[in-house]
């Protein structure tokens, strides 16, 4: 089926991406990672993880994509805290095949949050927005912490991961400190968590 190759997110932003990807899923298309993140035209890594964590900070009694999107999430993560942007997302994550559930989910509940955040969203702060490698080392922690059956606060290291990588993809140093305070309050609570746990077993 023959698709529209014009649409570029450059010019429309990642709420419109979020549309054209629903079109493409109503119309039966296949929509793969490495597709969608070249749609995106902007740093590929951000666009990745972006895409990947969006739906599990949304507070919906829907299944879970972690299983699906998690062993992808930590390569992306993994790979930008290696190479930095410079580097190529591995053919393995590119080809990952995005759910349909996934994008509708997006598409129902996401766009208006999207259009506001993009509307409010500029560059600053480059001296957080250039350290691509430790966003990449936070972005790899709680893509791990993620996975794990952490009951009440699964959603928290999801959106770590949208505002790391929304700061990173904008390159607004704003979002990128409010991902490393959210992601700071992630492991404290969990070390808060362990010790309380700890202490019930003494």
């Amino acid at each position: 089926m023959e698709t529209d190759s014009a649409f570029d997110a450059r010019e429309t932003g990642f709420a419109a991406l979020i549309q054209e990807l629903d079109r493409k899923s109503r119309l039966g298309e296949s929509v793969t990672l490495g597709d969608t993140i070249d749609d995106a035209g902007a740093r590929m890594h951000g666009a990745a993880i972006l895409l990947m964590a969006l739906p599990e900070c949304i507070p919906l009694p829907i299944p879970s994509f972690g299983a699906i999107l998690g062993v992808p999430l930590i390569a992306a993560s993994a790979h930008l805290a290696l190479y930095g942007e410079r580097g190529v997302l591995p053919a393995r994550a590119r080809s990952i095949t995005i759910p349909h559930r996934m994008i509708a989910v997006m598409s129902r509940y996401l766009i208006g949050p999207l259009r506001w955040v993009e509307q409010m969203s500029q560059h600053r702060l480059s001296v957080l927005a250039r350290r691509e490698r430790l966003i990449g080392l936070l972005c790899l922690l709680m893509s791990l912490l993620l996975l794990l059956p952490i009951p009440f606060i699964n959603a928290l290291p999801a959106i770590a991961l949208v505002c790391l990588s929304w700061g990173l993809m904008q390159r607004d140093g704003l979002f990128i400190g409010v991902g490393i305070f959210v992601s700071a309050t992630v492991v404290l609570t969990l070390f808060t968590m362990a010790d309380l746990f700890a202490s019930l077993l003494d």
